[in-house]
């Protein structure tokens, strides 16, 4: 581990530097331009809005939020409608419980129906089935290998989930 330290220091400071030389002006977050004119907005006419000086507090987060607690409020995993119970009965009548792996599964799914409809690659929603065909396996929330699981999946999501 202790070895790792000077490499990333080194990296940091090679980083730094490249950054540095990419030229001028106000590289932070702010978005205040080097000059004191600004372009017009598309459409022409003058800015409605008078640009605040960078010394002037902006309103703006001047430090990072604080971390957010892993079991606080929110996100609380993808919606579960019709078409995803059928998709879940579905992986059920296959040989997979899928009551502990329920969001996975879903996300899973509807990532496959997205690639699918979005004209992705063949191999793009292997990965995927792939990912959670081992979660499965490894889980042992099926008898079948990872394989069958994949095409299991992929065929599931496709009949179930996709439009």
């Amino acid at each position: 581990m202790r070895a790792r330290v000077p490499a990333l220091g080194a990296a940091l400071i090679v980083a730094g530097g490249m950054l540095a030389a990419c030229g001028g002006g106000d590289s932070t977050v702010s978005g205040v331009p080097d000059s004191e004119t600004i372009a017009p907005p598309p459409g022409g006419g003058t800015p409605t809005s008078s640009r605040v000086p960078a010394t002037e507090d902006s309103g703006r987060f001047t430090e990072a939020p604080e971390t957010v607690a892993p079991d606080a409020s929110g996100f609380s995993g993808p919606a579960v409608g019709a078409r995803e119970r059928g998709y879940l009965e579905t992986l059920e009548r296959e040989g997979i419980e899928t009551e502990e792996l329920q969001d996975p599964l879903v996300a899973a799914g509807n990532t496959i129906c997205r690639i699918r409809t979005t004209g992705g690659a063949a191999d793009e929603t292997t990965t995927i089935a792939d990912a959670v065909a081992g979660q499965i396996a490894a889980g042992g929330y099926s008898e079948h290998g990872v394989d069958e699981l994949s095409r299991i999946v992929v065929e599931a999501s496709a009949g179930q989930l996709c439009p």
